[in-house]
């Protein structure tokens, strides 16, 4: 068993590095230890509980917990039915980070779960962490999501994904604005899930979208840009925000954020940030200070596992 305490995270493949620049900048307690295949361990300051752990805010990993032991695939199976017993668990995770293939127990408990991960050829870690809502399998390019088969585009899956780990409380009916909408994909999981959408882009989107819910969704065809508060009036009035525009982050923010502050009835921004060339974490706190600055005091990140070079922004209203 080991004896230094120390922490595992699971990220996308090609974020292991912003990842390592995160944990520097907010933990520079903590030191790095290993990282390959999307895996990333870090020897602690001091030995942390789960809970603790799980309460560490780490944007760009997928899931994180503490290492109880690695060695050979032999030498951690024959450790499992003890950390079972230390952790009061009796679920089991099994992740192949080189294959990406993964063997997962109940995921309706919630609580301590033991895993069993491949990092490399013959090396497995044997980890603990609690399990909770919103979890997300550590596959690098994969969804948990079902595979809906109608959809126009991948951005079915993205904003799925957002809400399953953000999981927003939305009322019956209520109102999204979707910028960026076009081909279709983030407006058809809405109105799969019983919401009227405003869909803004000047493409059209796919005939899928109509066919499917011939009510509920309005297309306004106008780039971002030219966008304003009078093309909404006499339209129901917008409840959340959905935007996924290709433009530089604090920007866009900006002028979204103006935009919304003529939309009483907004409650919610669920926003895409691209990783631009030049991103820095500065840019990530100067996109959170301008949220505050406009009364989103509820801030949520996280990556979501089928897009790897953006992240999502989570804004409400509710402190």
């Amino acid at each position: 068993m080991k004896k230094e305490p120390e922490l595992y995270l699971i990220s996308l493949i090609h974020l292991i590095g912003t990842l390592k620049e995160e944990m520097a900048e907010n933990f520079p307690e903590w030191s790095f230890n290993k990282g390959v295949h999307g895996f990333a361990s870090y020897r602690l300051d001091r030995d942390y509980d789960l809970e603790e752990i799980h309460a560490k805010q780490v944007t760009f990993c997928l899931t994180k917990g503490k290492v109880i032991a690695q060695g050979s695939k032999d030498e951690v199976e024959g450790l499992i039915e003890k950390a079972k017993s230390d952790f009061q668990s009796d679920i089991v995770h099994r992740w192949d980070l080189v294959e990406e293939v993964g063997q997962m127990g109940d995921r309706k408990t919630r609580g301590p779960v033991i895993e069993v991960i491949r990092v490399e050829d013959d090396h497995y870690i044997l980890g603990a962490r609690l399990q909770v809502r919103g979890d997300f399998a550590p596959y690098s390019g994969s969804t948990p999501l079902p595979p809906e088969e109608r959809s126009p585009s991948l951005a079915y899956y993205k904003l799925g994904e957002a809400f399953k780990r953000f999981r927003p409380h939305v009322g019956h009916e209520e109102v999204f604005l979707d910028i960026g909408c076009a081909p279709g994909g983030s407006s058809y999981f809405l109105l799969k899930k019983g919401f009227r959408v405003l869909g803004v882009d000047p493409e059209e989107v796919s005939g899928v979208v109509t066919e499917d819910f011939p009510e509920g969704f309005l297309p306004i065809n106008l780039s971002y840009a030219k966008l304003k508060a009078k093309n909404l009036k006499g339209l129901p009035p917008v409840n959340w925000v959905v935007f996924d525009v290709d433009m530089p982050s604090l920007e866009a923010l900006e002028s979204l954020l103006k935009l919304v502050d003529k939309l009483e009835e907004c409650v919610g921004i669920i926003f895409t940030v691209k990783l631009e060339q030049n991103f820095n974490l500065k840019h990530m706190e100067e996109l959170r200070l301008l949220a505050r600055d406009h009364g989103f005091m509820d801030i949520r990140e996280s990556i979501l596992p089928s897009h790897d070079r953006e992240y999502c922004l989570f804004l409400t209203k509710s402190e």
